[in-house]
């Protein structure tokens, strides 16, 4: 095993912690589900002050949890159940996560011992859930296709089972990363990989594992838990790109998926995916709300509904655990079962330097650990009104000082927030050209050395538009109006991959990061061979979290006199940024007009309350 990864989690960290704290974490979230639970309701949404969605997926979990804990007698199952069943069909959303959850409540009951109707029912209920062949995201389109595997049997089961590995043959990276957009990516690694749909794909794997072929799915499995571990900080945080940023949606999924591999078994108490099942449970218990709810993300404990996106709700996301933990937990006390012939022990992180790599993973647990995006991914939204930076390239999306996070993940804004607040930007560069938001979050090199003490991250590329142009004229609105009704959205998504660029503005960006200080220094090199009229937005731009004083040092050149544009070193503008990580807070200098020819900036961020107790030899 890595060193770090040893000297990160101490070995004598007793499996009863584990096996205690997943029991809590279960009696938990189910006790608030049945507590939330009432007769013609439902389950009951206690941030919305409302039943929980109705098109969303939190009564049919909540129903199959509760079956599962409280036994399908308890009869306390059905009032989620039948909360869900009154409503019309067309009313329901989230096809193919409700006929998931029915299925795995059909079988659950059958097994129990329920009469044939009741199960005939409920399997009557899940094919209600109509599928598609295809989404807008990918992982719907695996849960869809495991649908399928669930129903299968004979040589539709086997025809079923290739089927899926082939989605995951075409949407899983040479490095292990599951690309959730497009549905055909091109070059393999240049698709958007958000955390959490990368840890449900995950799940679909292990899951399709459970119903028949482990060995076959072992490869695929190996591959995508070894990028979860790649983006693991050691601690208790696992990731930070894209959509559902820390969230526990994404959190559930590698937990039921760490479950049915063994993770939660005492032989497996000091292997990665042991000690990582550990310290998510640990996490999770500081996230833990009053109610006995799970709070979304780290910032949401603390700051109700920070960091979440617009669909997201504390039901069915509760629920939607509640649901898979449980249900892992429990499908590995089956006397029939096949698990997947996983050796946990030999699994590592995945560390890869390509170019097109994202994110590059630096430092070790013990000391200081990065999650530095590559060449940037294209989001899986552009739109007029929102700005889209969690996808960004040449930022950090994780960093952490012996556990402790430093730099928050990044964060969707609003247009408008942006443009009266550029420091929300964290550490994208943001111009405003002609009305319109360019950020630097797309790279067309990209290379990384590693020293002893210090690993340098060299990128370069033109800024990129953050924003779709308004519609104009007759012919863009009826478009507009028919990408809507019509085509789901398509045009729009598609517009996503093809985003103007600033071409007479060219970036390079430089990272230096030590391994045994708390401290990152960025340096900006900027080209501008066009007009003047652009606005560079937030001078020495960052982010960083409240847990630690850092210190920031910052020193901006141009090839011209303007020298008087450079702010004194007290300008800092400061604000709080709605990020998935506790404490974020985003700072930048005021705007300046951004000089013809050469601009250069360094900036220097040490976090000085820390770096202060380290001892450490000079750079090599």
């Amino acid at each position: 095993m890595d060193d770090a990864l040893m000297e990160a989690f101490p070995i004598n960290a007793p499996f009863t912690q584990t096996t205690a704290a997943l029991d809590q974490c279960i009696g938990n979230l189910t006790g608030a589900l049945l507590a939330n639970t009432q007769p013609g309701v439902g389950l009951y949404d206690p941030v919305d002050e409302a039943p929980t969605p109705g098109d969303h997926y939190g009564q049919t979990a909540a129903s199959l949890a509760l079956a599962i804990q409280e036994g399908p007698d308890s009869g306390f199952w059905h009032r989620p159940l039948d909360a869900w069943e009154a409503l019309p069909e067309d009313q329901r959303g989230h096809a193919p996560f409700n006929r998931f959850l029915l299925n795995l409540l059909a079988e659950h009951i059958e097994q129990s011992g329920a009469s044939p109707s009741e199960v005939f029912h409920i399997r009557r209920l899940a094919q209600r859930c109509k599928l598609s062949r295809g989404y807008p995201s990918n992982n719907w389109t695996l849960l869809a296709r495991l649908c399928e595997l669930q129903e299968a049997s004979g040589n539709a089961r086997i025809r079923a089972h290739a089927r899926l590995r082939g989605l995951f043959d075409r949407w899983v990276t040479p490095s292990g990363a599951f690309v959730d957009y497009p549905a055909r990516p091109g070059i393999p690694e240049r698709g958007a990989t958000p955390t959490a749909y990368h840890h449900k794909a995950l799940f679909v794997a292990v899951t399709a594992a459970e119903l028949g072929e482990p060995e076959a799915w072992q490869p695929t499995i190996e591959s995508l838990l070894k990028w979860s571990l790649h983006v693991w900080d050691g601690h208790g945080h696992v990731g930070g790109l894209g959509r559902s940023s820390h969230a526990l949606f994404g959190d559930a999924c590698l937990m039921a998926s760490l479950i049915l591999l063994g993770a939660s078994q005492s032989q497996a108490q000091d292997t990665p995916p042991g000690r990582m099942l550990h310290s998510i449970l640990q996490r999770l218990q500081e996230q833990t709300r009053p109610d006995g709810f799970i709070a979304l993300n780290p910032a949401d404990r603390k700051t109700p509904s920070t960091g979440w996106d617009t669909y997201m709700h504390l039901s069915v996301y509760n629920a939607w655990a509640a649901a898979i933990i449980t249900w892992a937990k429990d499908r590995t006390t089956r006397a029939d079962r096949a698990p997947v012939p996983t050796k946990l022990r030999a699994l590592e992180p995945s560390v890869t330097d390509k170019p097109h790599a994202v994110p590059f993973r630096v430092g070790a647990p013990g000391k200081a650990f990065f999650l530095i995006s590559g060449c940037g991914q294209p989001p899986q939204a552009f739109s007029r009104s929102e700005v889209e930076l969690r996808y960004a390239g040449g930022m950090p999306l994780h960093a952490a000082w012996q556990g402790l996070p430093l730099c928050p993940a990044p964060v969707r804004i609003s247009r408008q927030a942006l443009e009266a607040n550029a420091a929300l930007a964290g550490w994208t560069p943001v111009f405003e050209a002609q009305g319109i938001l360019f950020g630097l979050t797309d790279f067309d090199s990209c290379e990384i050395k590693r020293g002893d003490r210090i690993v340098r991250i060299s990128l370069s590329g033109h800024p990129r538009a953050l924003v779709r142009p308004a519609t104009s004229g007759l012919g863009q609105h009826a478009l507009a109006a028919l990408d809507w009704r019509l085509l789901g959205g398509a045009l729009g998504r598609r517009a996503a991959l093809r985003r103007p660029k600033l071409a007479h503005v060219r970036g390079h960006l430089e990272w230096t990061i030590h391994l045994d200080l708390p401290r990152i220094e960025q340096t900006l090199n900027l080209e501008h061979r066009g007009e003047p009229g652009i606005r560079y937005l937030n001078p020495g731009g960052h982010a960083v979290t409240g847990t630690a004083t850092s210190e920031c040092s910052f020193l901006a050149e141009s090839g011209h006199t303007e020298q008087g544009q450079t702010p004194p070193p007290d300008a800092w503008l400061e604000t709080p940024l709605p990020s998935a990580t506790a404490g974020a807070i985003g700072r930048s200098r005021p705007p300046i007009e951004l000089p013809l020819g050469q601009y250069h900036a360094e900036l220097i961020v040490t976090w000085t309350a820390l770096a202060s107790q380290v001892t450490r030899q000079p750079d090599r």
